[in-house]
């Protein structure tokens, strides 16, 4: 997990720089169902969206749609513009706020609840009517979805996604790159490690090592591996 300075996330939008160098619009990187909810959520904040980055599929936008990751950069950069990355998959949003750096900062929508003592690290979207409590700390390209809680105290790692309706109770710890999936449950105290993916509607009451995948509820291991050998 990258380590993050020790500053608290301030609501709204992260800070600009005092020059007004940046925040003429955003660019946001994906084109498909996440980065929709995304734009929306910029533009409740009453945000410009300057144009969405990738393959539209079947999606139709209302900015314009940039195909190439590379030019799209160097606009961001020669334009003073700000980015948001808004692709589902952990490792290439990861690599891409690698590329954009201090241009992607931590986004929270209007309806959100994110306290003034939590720390978001950078490229983190909090979504509409997600929380995140105080003492909690969200690594760099967090995606805290529609109407998910991130209690006190808890400790999610870069490029995480808790899904809509989720939630973390306090001082729950979530590794690198896991899925906590729809409305499942991780009970106080409990850690998750990294890679893990918990099943929609689960209930997670025991530590999860790496790589594993759980499901029902209370959960268990949905891959081959006996339980046994993870499970107390």
């Amino acid at each position: 997990m990258v380590v993050m300075s020790e500053l608290p996330y301030a609501a709204g939008l992260a800070p600009r720089p005092p020059d007004g160098s940046r925040g003429a619009g955003w660019v946001v990187f994906g084109a498909g169902g996440h980065a929709r909810s995304v734009v929306d959520v910029l533009e409740r904040l009453g945000e410009s969206v300057v144009a969405v980055v990738g393959d539209p599929g079947d999606c139709e936008w209302h900015v314009e749609v940039l195909e190439d990751e590379d030019s799209a950069i160097e606009r961001v950069v020669t334009e003073g513009l700000q980015a948001v990355v808004a692709i589902g998959a952990p490792e290439p949003r990861l690599a891409l706020l690698a590329r954009l750096g201090e241009v992607a900062p931590a986004v929270v929508a209007a309806a959100a609840t994110v306290s003034p003592r939590a720390v978001l690290g950078p490229g983190t979207v909090v979504l509409e009517h997600a929380h995140v409590g105080p003492s909690a700390r969200l690594g760099v390209g967090v995606i805290v979805n529609t109407g998910a809680v991130v209690e006190h105290d808890c400790v999610v790692g870069d490029g995480a996604h808790i899904a809509p309706g989720a939630a973390l109770l306090g001082a729950a710890r979530v590794g690198d790159g896991t899925f906590v999936g729809s409305g499942a449950r991780v009970l106080p105290g409990i850690e998750l490690g990294v890679g893990v993916t918990v099943g929609a509607g689960s209930v997670v009451t025991w530590g999860v090592p790496d790589g594993n995948t759980v499901v029902g509820v209370p959960a268990r291991l949905a891959t081959s591996r006996r339980a046994e050998d993870v499970h107390p």
